[in-house]
């Protein structure tokens, strides 16, 4: 009846969604032929009947494909150990620890994929942790004696210099991941899908005030609903890519993304803000609109003429902003390191 229903393991954040792909079964209940819909296409998702099958049907889910799932990653992980095996043994202890849950949470969040994939990933990890000492500095400060002012002061300088690098080689990440932002908005192709899954966790490739912002699952699922009552049927190819984030002030930031090719218009501005309006009835919080798109059409209305905690921006924009305070931020730290 209606489409397939995983009893919320499609919503759980614990849970490897390709492994969904594996399940496959049916359900006989008796009790909630009244708990459906008028065209018998879904059930009645606040019918509580069906929260109570729900609750009673996920955790047996999970504990067959606790078997087999946990099997095979066990399998894979010991491979991968194996193979790099003499990198893990040269790793103090408490990286050594940390490796191996970081590499079985990526193996995790990969399943199915080959271990030819995975294991530059895991490379990269293993990078990272024998590059970094950050750790050691801190415990070095934390066994520096309050007595000892001479040598707290000298630890200190070492853990501003291992900030300093740390933050450098992050701003080097990040101008990287600007160089395939701008390929990616280069391409024709590029849709608004692609584009809300390269930004989703990189909001602060549009400024400092938008980088404590982030997508939750709470917010994910409330857009979901939202869009899934208002597009549906012939509607759906109209719907549109929102991403709904907060921030720590318990404001939200609504972002509809454009095509990169997609020049902004007023309609596009009456779009967003009517998508404000209608979450305005399910939170109390502060809503920010932003709309992204490859360029301004001449019918925007200025700022002074917009509804409050509403901007628009442009890809190639965004970018160059970014870049140049990254830029900035590279060299500025280099005169530190070498001061």
């Amino acid at each position: 009846m209606g489409k397939p229903d995983f009893f919320g393991l499609d919503e759980a954040d614990d849970f490897p969604p390709k492994l969904l792909r594996k399940l496959y079964g049916e359900i006989e209940v008796d009790g909630l032929s009244d708990h459906v819909t008028a065209d018998w296409g879904a059930l009645v998702e606040n019918s509580e009947l069906y929260q109570a099958l729900k609750n009673s049907v996920q955790p047996l889910i999970r504990g067959k494909f606790q078997e087999e799932y946990g099997r095979d990653i066990g399998l894979a992980q010991a491979r991968l150990k194996k193979r790099i095996h003499d990198r893990l043994a040269e790793m103090p202890e408490y990286k050594r620890q940390y490796a191996e849950k970081a590499i079985k949470s990526i193996l995790g969040r990969y399943y199915g994929e080959p271990e030819s994939k995975v294991e530059p990933i895991i490379s990269v990890l293993l990078d990272a942790l024998e590059r970094t000492d950050y750790r050691c500095v801190l415990d070095y400060i934390h066994e520096a004696s309050r007595a000892d002012v001479a040598k707290l002061a000298e630890v200190l300088a070492e853990f501003g210099l291992v900030e300093l690098a740390i933050i450098g080689q992050q701003a080097n990440t990040r101008l990287a991941f600007l160089e395939q932002l701008e390929h990616l908005c280069a391409d024709p192709a590029t849709n608004e899908r692609t584009i809300h899954e390269a930004l989703e966790r990189n909001l602060w490739v549009f400024g400092l005030n938008y980088s404590f912002f982030s997508s939750n699952m709470t917010l994910k699922r409330q857009v979901e609903s939202f869009l899934g009552k208002k597009f549906s049927g012939k509607r759906e190819n109209r719907r549109p890519d929102l991403l709904l984030a907060a921030n720590y002030e318990n404001k939200y930031l609504l972002l509809e993304f454009k095509r990169p090719a997609h020049s902004l218009t007023y309609a596009d501005y009456q779009q967003a803000t009517t998508y404000r309006n209608d979450f305005v009835p399910f939170t109390d919080a502060e809503i920010m609109v932003m709309v992204i798109g490859g360029s301004k059409g001449t019918d925007l209305p200025p700022e002074r003429n917009r509804e409050k905690n509403t901007e628009f921006f442009v890809f190639s924009e965004i970018i160059a902003r970014a870049r140049t305070q990254l830029n900035w931020l590279i060299r500025d730290l280099g005169g530190d390191l070498h001061a």
